[in-house]
């Protein structure tokens, strides 16, 4: 049988089921992040009654291809480290744990750094819970809990079906 057949075994694809997953999941958390920053960016302009301008939102969007595009960079570093621990697991037998490291170091500062941004857009009480509501809304939205649910059905079987194997 030839290697590649056996690099891709039922525990293999599972894995790289679950890389795709975490991998979904810091993109997810970083995107939310913007999202709540924009929002409570708007709300700090709004009050303090500065005009939002194309310049401002052009300015957000920038930083937004900015930071995916770092991710994006960390993710190829972690392609090739995962492709190269799939290797030596498969030709070596040795047990290299798989896992985007530089992608989620990555999305965690970055999260972080759009937190910051809130804390400086929400000084006063009033604008932290306004802020806690977007984020409220963000994660509350109908649509994202319909990717959630299928999301989650669809390793739940792969799971089944893994295990049957």
């Amino acid at each position: 049988m030839p290697m590649f057949f056996t690099i891709l075994s039922p525990a293999t694809l599972k894995t790289l089921i679950w890389l795709v997953v975490m991998i979904l999941v810091d993109y997810a958390a970083v995107i939310t992040a913007i999202m709540i920053d924009f929002r409570s960016g708007v709300l700090r302009a709004r009050r303090r009654g500065i005009p939002r301008t194309s310049k401002g939102y052009r300015r957000s969007v920038d930083k937004a291809a900015r930071y995916l595009v770092t991710l994006l960079a960390s993710s190829a570093i972690d392609a090739m480290l995962v492709a190269a621990a799939m290797l030596f697991r498969s030709t070596m037998g040795w047990a290299v744990p798989v896992f985007p490291l530089f992608t989620t170091l990555c999305a965690i500062v970055l999260s972080l750094i759009e937190g910051k941004s809130v804390m400086e857009n929400t000084q006063r009480r009033s604008d932290f819970t306004s802020a806690a509501a977007s984020a409220a809304d963000v994660l509350s939205d109908k649509e994202l809990q319909r990717m959630i649910a299928n999301l989650s059905s669809l390793l739940k079987a792969f799971n089944d079906n893994s295990n049957e194997c």
